[in-house]
């Protein structure tokens, strides 16, 4: 089920308590991507990934849509980006924690983020759908997860 669908349904009322599997066509089947929703429309949402560096923290989050957009990462964030990329090492040692849409446990950004020791996920899909600049998420390296906090 596409993610846009999902997200019309939801705002519709039609998706209530359940958990919704999305499958991407960039990834492998096996991996069990979920949208829990709930019956608010204003429904904090949980994302998942691949696992790539330990840990969980919580704060706020800024985006980088494209390599234009690196001076805008403030210290303490957490970093949420589409595709990472080599340019992000010097970054890393002011980030609390980085999810990424795309990428695995051995991808380069996955490599930095155990180098710096902060949490990270990856091949998060979609993910730059869910998430807002400045949203307050949690991220949970050790499980591969992304949720918002309200």
């Amino acid at each position: 089920m596409d993610i846009v669908k999902i997200a019309e349904r939801h705002k519709k009322g039609g998706l209530n308590m359940q958990t919704v599997t999305v499958s991407y066509k960039s990834v492998p089947q096996y991996i069990p991507w979920e949208v829990l929703t709930t019956q608010e429309n204003t429904a904090p949402f949980k994302l998942r990934g691949f696992a790539a560096s330990p840990g969980i923290v919580e704060g706020p989050c800024t985006i980088i849509r494209n390599l234009e957009d690196l001076h805008t990462i403030q210290d303490g964030t957490i970093l949420v980006c589409e595709i990472p990329s080599p340019t992000l090492a010097p970054y890393m040692r002011f980030l609390r924690g980085l999810v990424a849409g795309h990428g695995g446990p051995n991808c380069i950004a996955s490599g930095y983020a155990r180098e710096h020791e902060i949490p990270a996920i990856v091949g998060v899909g979609g993910v730059m759908g869910f998430i807002h600049d400045g949203d307050v998420i949690r991220i949970d390296g050790t499980r591969g997860t992304v949720e918002e906090i309200r």
